[in-house]
């Protein structure tokens, strides 16, 4: 019997080569290719019946009946997938889906000068100006002074974080250990009042774990009514079982929920999501130099026969040497009449607006402003100026939030080693980003100052509540003021008020001062009820 060959039933990657096969090449190359379609016929050859099923032993109508049991089936199959997305996608020669593409490939995306200028932008605007404790009335200000000093030079808060939103951007997630010295860390950390780990005076630290060490252990994926529903309880820090609440979950970009699993438990890491669009961008940056070296071509015009017969191609290459070695400007050449020379030149026009609008694409998929991310104006967008900065800041106060829960909880353990006990009213805020200049914030004080005025006038509030709030506003700078009102100056009160100045008040007060004319009354001579004395 003539042995059959199963070549055709080779899966695509794995086409027959000389030598061994490259296993780790036939390994990435997916069934369906990423740009080349394929036509339904071709995929059903791909899917026939193997040759190694042992059709052979059959007859041949027991043989067209497995054929044809197959096809049915495959034709209902096609016509199911047809109908959907990932079929349309299939049609158009698209990679159907994409996933997690592994830590090792984002440690080598990671080292891409784009990329890293993407993410550390965003990392750095995000702890630039870093956050200022606040507390309740209660609190002393000595309190506040002191986490607001500490959580930033002993425990280095802003630098922690920095280096935990690059990780994030990076890989998908960051973990930061609390590290109280015990040694049982599968056990739950209690952070509050009555914590028997986290006392006054003892050694805390936080150290930032790069997801590439960390595994998820057991979770919930039976049950989503129950708030552990899709986390787990426990990480396996390199094979050490560690309890959810001694490490802080940073992530980005949170996955589907069928997805969870196959991030790691963490997030979509930027530099995936950005990496096609840098791909695009280093193309076509590719593509432009390209064009460079193929900018100008010089044509030589001649007759090959006659000028092999008479000199041979070593004359012809003496000649071409000499054309390109004195080719520029000022230079002459000279041929005979039966040749000619051309200078063809490629237009370039385009070009560099191509490579500029595949940055404006990384730009935006960061989120971030051209003239933020690469120092140039965005062509094709109408609007350039402040407001993309403060959409920018915006976008940014919107990710400083995601890090609020994980800021607050070291500033509790601050409180625990520092102060002895949690305030609840101890909180933060994170500082604006944008600063207007000096005009501006002189505007503001003077429109909040008017403001507090009127409420004074209207006996809204009290002229000690008034000094008490330009106080506390650091855009009137008096907060060197002490909390006792001045004494009152005999005198006339100097004020802005231009009827004081100018106009009936003015009139008023020197018809007052005026002395009494005959058959006129004087102001004075008029009692409270408006009768003359």
């Amino acid at each position: 019997m003539k042995k059959q060959s199963n070549e055709k039933h080779r899966p695509l990657g794995l086409e027959k080569r000389p030598g061994t096969i490259n296993y780790a090449e036939a390994a990435r190359a997916p069934y369906f290719p990423k740009r080349k379609a394929l036509t339904w016929e071709e995929v059903k050859e791909l899917s026939s019946l193997p040759a190694t099923l042992g059709l052979q032993g059959l007859c041949d109508e027991e043989t067209k009946e497995v054929k044809y049991a197959h096809d049915s089936a495959f034709q209902a199959s096609l016509t199911a997938l047809e109908s959907t997305l990932t079929g349309h996608a299939m049609a158009l020669g698209q990679f159907p889906t994409t996933s997690f593409v592994g830590y090792g490939v984002l440690q080598q995306i990671a080292q891409n000068g784009m990329i890293r200028t993407c993410i550390q932008t965003v990392a750095d605007d995000m702890t630039r100006e870093w956050i200022q404790v606040t507390g309740g009335d209660d609190v002393e200000n000595e309190e506040i002074d002191k986490l607001q000093d500490i959580q930033e030079s002993k425990y280095k808060l802003r630098s922690l974080f920095n280096r935990a939103q690059s990780l994030v951007g990076f890989m998908g997630g960051a973990m930061i250990f609390i590290d109280t010295g015990e040694e049982q860390l599968d056990l739950p950390l209690n952070i509050s009042n009555v914590s028997a780990e986290i006392k006054k005076g003892a050694n805390v630290k936080f150290v930032l774990v790069d997801p590439i060490n960390v595994s998820p252990g057991m979770y919930n994926s039976i049950d989503p009514l129950k708030s552990d529903y899709m986390r787990p309880a426990h990480w396996y820090v390199l094979g050490r079982k560690v309890h959810a609440s001694r490490l802080l979950r940073l992530v980005d970009n949170e996955p589907p929920q069928l997805l969870k699993p196959a991030y790691n438990f963490l997030g979509i890491p930027q530099a995936q999501i950005l990496w096609d669009y840098v791909l695009h961008w280093n193309k076509a940056r590719e593509a432009g130099v390209n064009i460079l070296d193929k900018l100008n071509l010089l044509v030589f015009k001649t007759d090959f026969a006659q000028a092999f017969q008479v000199g041979g191609i070593e004359q012809l290459d003496g000649k071409m040497s000499l054309l390109q070695r004195y080719r520029d400007n000022d230079s002459v050449f000279a041929c005979d009449a039966t040749e000619d020379v051309q200078n063809i030149t490629a237009t370039i026009a385009g070009v560099t607006d191509i490579i500029r609008q595949s940055l404006e694409f990384i730009a935006s998929i960061n989120r971030t402003p051209a003239v933020k991310l690469l120092g140039i104006s965005p062509s094709g967008f109408n609007a350039t100026g402040q407001s993309d900065i403060r959409n920018y800041y915006d976008h940014i106060k919107a990710k400083q939030e995601l890090n609020r829960d994980a800021i607050q909880t070291c500033l509790k353990i601050i409180q625990l080693v520092e102060l002895g006990k949690i305030d609840d009213s101890i909180s933060f805020m994170f500082n604006e980003l944008g600063e207007d200049d000096a005009a501006a914030i002189a505007m503001t004080a003077k429109t909040r100052v008017d403001m507090l005025a009127v409420l004074q006038d209207r006996n809204v509030i009290s002229a000690e509540e008034v000094r008490e709030s330009v106080k506390r506003d650091p855009s009137t700078g008096l907060d060197f003021i002490s909390d006792e009102l001045p004494e009152e100056v005999e005198g006339d009160l100097i004020t802005d008020d231009p009827s004081a100045s100018n106009g009936p008040m003015q009139e008023f007060l020197a018809n007052r001062e005026a002395p009494a004319t005959e058959g006129k009354p004087h102001l004075d001579d008029v009692d409270k009820s408006g009768e003359i004395d």
